[in-house]
């Protein structure tokens, strides 16, 4: 099975961008063209599966991340309403309270 090459014409219609644009995206992704040399129809040409792999990329990067969920409260050691009133008087009337 033979890849498909596709200009730049294709690659700014992939990108919805200008193909300078598009070309210099592939690039800072690490995909480069084949140059077929001068002539009507040659040129620059890109293999059609490294830039659908870098636009998923690109997409997959631009996808909000999962918040994190918030650590627990920290629930405090002494209720008074958790105290029965035993409890409540002792701590009152202790030498502690001043």
């Amino acid at each position: 099975m033979t890849e498909r090459l596709i200009g730049k014409r294709e690659i700014a219609v992939m990108f919805g961008t200008s193909h300078s644009v598009a070309a210099s995206i592939l690039a800072g992704k690490g995909v480069y063209p084949i140059d077929l040399g001068a002539g009507r129809s040659h040129g620059l040409r890109w293999l059609e599966s490294a830039v659908q792999r870098v636009v998923l990329a690109l997409h997959a990067e631009a996808q909000p991340k999962p918040k994190e969920p918030r650590p627990p409260r920290v629930q405090p050691v002494c209720r008074l309403a958790a105290m029965s009133a035993d409890d409540i008087h002792r701590l009152t009337t202790g030498q502690c309270v001043q």
